[in-house]
């Protein structure tokens, strides 16, 4: 199996790695640079197609790549997509593939960009900026930090830390347009979200009070109504939420906790409207950021950002996670995903 890790550039990075998994043999058993892109910390695969986040010397926007041979991974350049502006730090693709939608943390704007026939980012077409700040020092004003088309493909949903917020928006004519905002406790820095399956619930994982927030999702308005810890009762440092993922088979969910230096798996129960917590496991590395799961639900790969090391967990039956031996070399490593 190919997988591809999207990395800063800042030290020793290149942008974007590609690796091998033998999913017989349990490991990881190569990787290599796929192609230097700056600052490519968040990937988007489609097809054939992947979709970078980038930073130019004074322009910031989209990359687009070909996957040129789906049995090795290799990549070839398009095309960017640059404008004046700070890099985006997450970007989605939406399901018709007309547009790509890109959150920008610095200053909380959400861009939309045209996806030619060719499946290339071609165009900005609108920025809407969310408004807002929060309590904590670092929510001065608003950081946008996800975007994901909800599973009605109606409409985008933005969560931005610095507002503690998520904002519904519609493309229209493409523009951008306010659908609603749903406002979760303040201070608590919320950063990404998933969907159950029957797409009535969201699950939002905060990253300043490492909490997952359980809501209600209907025709793009968020109800919060539970919020579970990912951290152990005992902890007392510091650490901030990453990254949230939904099993393939749709029963767990997992999140990444940095400097806790942890994952939390938790069973998603009564119809989606709660959660269990199973289990709080170490990451063998420093500062993890994304991770992923293989499409057969099989494995969970970890990147981190500090140590520099990829790591391969087996998934259990129960939905626990197992660290296998063997780990791959990858500096900075921020996202994870698979062909």
């Amino acid at each position: 199996m190919i997988g591809y890790v999207g990395t800063y550039t800042k030290e020793h990075g290149k942008g974007i790695y590609k690796f091998d998994l033998d999913t017989e043999a349990g490991k990881l058993t190569a990787v290599e640079e796929a192609a230097e892109s700056p600052n490519a910390t968040y990937l988007d695969i489609e097809n054939d197609r992947l979709y970078a986040v980038k930073k130019g010397k004074t322009k910031a926007g989209i990359a687009t790549f070909e996957i040129s041979d789906l049995e090795t991974g290799e990549l070839r350049f398009i095309e960017d997509c640059l404008e004046e502006g700070a890099s985006g730090c997450h970007l989605t693709l939406t399901s018709d593939q007309n547009y790509i939608v890109d959150a920008v943390y610095l200053s909380g704007e959400i861009r939309l960009y045209r996806v030619d026939e060719r499946g290339v980012a071609s165009e900005r077409l609108d920025i809407f900026q969310v408004e807002g700040d929060g309590p904590h020092e670092r929510q001065d004003n608003p950081h946008s930090h996800f975007v994901t088309e909800t599973p009605d493909r109606r409409y985008i949903a933005a969560v931005d830390l610095g507002a503690d917020k998520i904002v519904t928006l519609e493309i229209r004519d493409d523009k951008l347009q306010k659908v609603s905002e749903c406002t979760v406790a303040a201070g608590s820095g919320p950063r990404h979200l998933v969907f159950d399956d029957s797409g009535t619930h969201a699950y939002i994982f905060t990253e300043l009070s490492n909490e997952v927030i359980v809501a209600n999702y209907h025709d793009g308005e968020f109800f919060p109504v539970e919020t579970y810890s990912a951290l152990p009762e005992s902890f007392e440092g510091h650490s901030q939420g990453a990254a949230i993922r939904k099993h393939p088979n749709g029963k767990y969910i997992y999140v990444s906790n940095r400097g806790h230096d942890s994952i939390a798996a938790f069973e998603i129960i009564e119809g989606g409207k709660a959660l269990k917590r199973l289990q709080i496991e170490s990451t063998n590395g420093d500062w993890p950021r994304d991770f992923n799961l293989t499409p057969d639900g099989d494995y969970l790969i970890c990147a981190h950002e500090r140590s520099h090391n990829l790591v391969l967990f087996r998934v259990n039956d129960d939905g626990t996670i197992k660290r296998q031996e063997g780990e791959l070399e990858v500096p900075e490593g921020v996202f994870v995903g698979f062909i």
